[in-house]
């Protein structure tokens, strides 16, 4: 065989394989811009998730400051409570000695 029938032989071949390592190029590309844009993708959603953090930490600390406040107000109201008990009994008690004035000032007619 000559030379050139070798090279003729060869020649195919090595322009298939060209045409196959292109291929593989053009695909290896392709998944690299894919795996640029899952990684966007990817930081995109931990910069999300890293505002949706804070804000539920914002959230937590203002349910803390309402449910102190509750506190407060519940024992306020306690206070009210023991207040309001307070003057109903000293009104009782003025009733009482109205009504036994009032006996007094009945019996002296």
């Amino acid at each position: 065989m000559t030379a050139d029938q070798r090279l003729d032989q060869l020649e195919p071949l090595v322009a298939q394989t060209l045409a196959v390592a292109d291929r593989h190029t053009a695909q290896l590309k392709q998944l690299t811009s894919l795996g640029m844009q899952q990684s966007d993708n990817i930081v995109f959603l931990l910069q999300e998730l890293a505002e949706v953090k804070e804000e539920v930490g914002d959230i937590k600390r203002e349910i803390g400051a309402l449910t102190a406040g509750q506190n407060i107000t519940h024992a306020q109201l306690g206070v009210l409570e023991n207040t309001v008990s307070i003057s109903n009994m000293k009104i009782t008690d003025l009733d009482s000695k109205l009504d036994r004035l009032i006996d007094l000032l009945s019996g002296s007619k």
